[in-house]
């Protein structure tokens, strides 16, 4: 009875694994629900996971269902968990890119004065282990923030419209512009860089959160359980979820668009507020590699949030590029943990001037 009973748990497993494989590839406006699986995808994994070692241990041939099942979604596997190592580099024509959402530096600053000094002092000093960084693509900065890092970077041309979004350059920012997106909470600001090899287009965007942590914090802080007002909740959540990933799929689509027409090859940094498994993250994967896809090692987790096994901050660059590594600073100075890579530019690129264009 109790096997049958983990059979039957193994095989909705199963089936929700496969849904959050589809959940890429359906646009959210045409059915949400599949996105909803795609979110839960690393807690199907390690229950995947789970399932085969227990079927080892009782009926090992049952082990097959869930291997078979990872096994077929190996590229959604590879997406969250890396295996990589850096590649040999000459050191001619690297980039060195960071993207962070500092969350406004509030995980530097303090309402009691004595506090803010010592909390800002290390959010600084953080802050300057990416001196090395070329281009600086931040998110969610807004007035306390922006003081810190204008204050941190004092060399570098900065690209800022007020709406959250940065882009700190090493080199001279020959355009730059913004993707509106009719609202100030969410942004996408892109400018093009005279890297001295080439001309290169950064973006920094940052798109529509799905803002259920809270309340799902507060579902799970309920003393005592009313069914009436707990399903209504839950509703509310959902509710919330469908809008805001519809948002979001638009807004990934105005970006890919604008790149699509860049005259210069494209680097994207920021903050999707997706998974891989989303489709928000196919249309813009689909404009260049996905950095930790390439080099990445262990968990992708990049969500420092009350959410567990998140990956939702990348850096895509266009496909002529080599990745030649990418990490993850696991310190905690926002909800979210900034992204670097090492990009190499292949040696039959000769420098393009494209700034007239």
């Amino acid at each position: 009875m109790l096997q049958r009973l983990f059979l039957f748990v193994n095989i909705a497993l199963v089936t929700g694994t496969f849904l959050a494989y589809l959940a890429p590839h359906i646009d959210p406006e045409t059915t949400w629900v599949v996105a909803f699986f795609g979110l839960f995808y690393p807690l199907f994994l390690v229950g995947n996971v789970l399932f085969i070692i227990l079927w080892f241990w009782i009926k090992p041939r049952l082990a097959l269902l869930s291997v078979a099942c990872l096994a077929l979604g190996w590229s959604e596997f590879s997406s969250f968990i890396g295996f990589h190592s850096t590649i040999p580099s000459d050191g001619n024509k690297e980039l060195r890119i960071t993207s962070y959402n500092i969350s406004n530096g509030l995980y530097g600053y303090s309402r009691s004065k004595d506090n803010r000094k010592e909390k800002r002092e290390a959010f600084v000093e953080y802050l300057h282990e990416f001196d090395s960084t070329d281009v600086f693509c931040l998110q969610e900065v807004r007035e306390y923030g922006y003081d810190i890092i204008r204050k941190s970077f004092p060399a570098y041309k900065l690209h800022h419209t007020g709406k959250g979004a940065i882009i700190l350059s090493r080199f001279p920012i020959l355009k730059k512009g913004e993707i509106d997106f009719g609202t100030i909470t969410n942004s996408c600001l892109w400018a093009d860089v005279n890297t001295g090899f080439d001309t290169i287009r950064f973006y920094s965007f940052h798109l529509q959160s799905n803002q259920i942590s809270i309340d799902a914090e507060n579902l799970s802080n309920q003393s005592e359980i009313d069914q009436k007002k707990t399903w209504y909740d839950i509703k509310g959540m959902l509710r919330k979820f469908k809008n805001r990933h519809i948002t979001r799929s638009r807004q990934a689509e105005k970006i890919a668009a604008h790149a699509k027409k860049s005259p210069h090859p494209v680097v994207l940094s920021g903050d999707l507020n997706d998974p891989p498994q989303s489709y928000t993250y196919q249309v813009l994967s689909r404009l260049g590699k996905d950095s930790f896809c390439e080099k990445g090692r262990g968990l992708g987790t990049t969500y420092a949030g009350k959410i567990p096994l998140l990956r939702i901050d990348y850096i895509f660059s266009d496909h002529d590029f080599s990745v030649v590594d990418f990490e993850i600073h696991k310190e905690q100075f926002s909800d979210h943990f900034a992204v670097s890579t090492t990009l190499e530019w292949p040696e039959k690129k000769e420098f393009q001037d494209n700034s007239d264009q």
